[in-house]
């Protein structure tokens, strides 16, 4: 077999296993609760609408988790549940000058895979934080949380369950900002909310 054919099929052969690609293209539900009849603005900026993080472990394949659109998608829905009403813009030019802007961050996106952790599962952290912002942008808050997801490695690819636990890891998100966003003081403050009862 003639060199540059031998290189060919290692190219085939061998390449597509040292990569996994993620897209994650989920939708998510709107919260059905009491929803807080003040009027905000969430500001999804072009980084969180363009996350990918990218990683090569020591041991393991290289990963790249594209997270697009669905970074927007979560927080729409979620922030959509809790405020009415609420405005959506892409550039802070676009923003009413006497808005209260929400600016979600995406901070880290860390993963483990059974090979990693010599377990069963996918697992994946993801750290974001919710930023207020006033008028001119003065900021009121800037909370963080972290979020967490797995899927068991049996019966998946190693892309699909990457993906679940990406996926269970945002739903986390959601939880944590339904449950906890509100419960700031800052928030409540602002929006004339009495103070969360000790």
């Amino acid at each position: 077999m003639s060199d540059w054919r031998y290189i060919l099929l290692v190219i085939v052969f061998v390449l597509p296993g040292c990569s996994q690609q993620v897209v994650l293209e989920q939708d998510f539900p709107i919260p059905v609760m009491r929803t807080i009849q003040q009027p905000i603005t969430l500001y999804v900026s072009p980084e969180l609408r363009s996350y990918t993080h990218s990683e090569k472990p020591e041991k393991g394949a290289q990963w790249t988790i594209f997270f697009g659109e669905s970074n927007a998608r979560l927080f729409e829905s979620v922030l959509r549940g809790m405020f009415e009403p609420l405005t959506v813009v892409y550039s802070l030019d676009d923003a009413a000058d006497d808005a209260t802007l929400i600016r979600p961050v995406m901070h880290d996106y860390q993963f483990s895979t059974p090979g990693m952790s010599k377990g069963d599962y996918y697992e994946v952290w993801v750290k974001y934080s919710l930023q207020m912002l006033q008028p001119k942008n003065k900021q009121l808050l800037d909370w963080h949380f972290t979020a967490y997801g797995r899927e068991e490695s049996s019966g998946n690819s190693a892309s699909s369950a990457m993906q679940e636990a990406s996926r269970r890891a945002m739903r986390d998100a959601a939880a944590a900002i339904v449950l906890g966003f509100t419960k700031q003081a800052k928030v409540r403050e602002q929006f004339g909310l009495p103070p969360v009862k000790r």
